[in-house]
């Protein structure tokens, strides 16, 4: 499974699918690219996946996993909609006015600034749809 990001929302939308745009581009980049760091402050981390990264546990240790899922780590932290759109719009209009930025955060043969940039316009998309139904939301990144 390769690295994503996605968003979480707080209430259900119909007809969202969570999970379903998996900005696997805008994953090898967020953390490189300064126009997109600013998206890592919507950030919110499942408590457990924030224990294994400090090494209270490891992931392969289902005993330690368990017993982390029986302590209360705190709830995850969710965020104003229109606040993740404009972080969204001002990543956007840094990646359409120097799409070459993207080679230069991160060293990836394969990562096209037009994949980056496709994904953080379906990410505006959903949290624009986020905004119309007053939902806050939080990003997931996995890998």
């Amino acid at each position: 499974m390769s690295a994503h990001v996605t968003v979480a929302l707080e209430h259900t939308i119909e007809g969202f699918e969570e999970g379903a745009d998996r900005g696997e581009s805008l994953a090898r980049v967020i953390e490189a690219h300064p126009a997109l760091m600013p998206l890592l402050d919507f950030e919110s981390m499942d408590p457990v996946q924030t224990a294994v990264a400090v090494g209270m546990t490891y992931a392969y240790d289902a005993d330690d996993v368990a017993d982390l899922e029986e302590i209360d780590l705190g709830p995850r932290e969710w965020f104003e909609s229109a606040a993740g759109l404009a972080a969204a719009y001002r990543a956007l209009a840094a990646l359409r006015a120097d799409p070459g930025s993207v080679a230069l955060a991160v060293y990836d043969p394969g990562l096209r600034p037009e994949a980056v940039i496709a994904d953080l316009e379906a990410l505006a998309r959903t949290l624009e749809r986020a905004r119309q139904h007053e939902t806050r939301f939080h990003l997931v990144l996995e890998g």
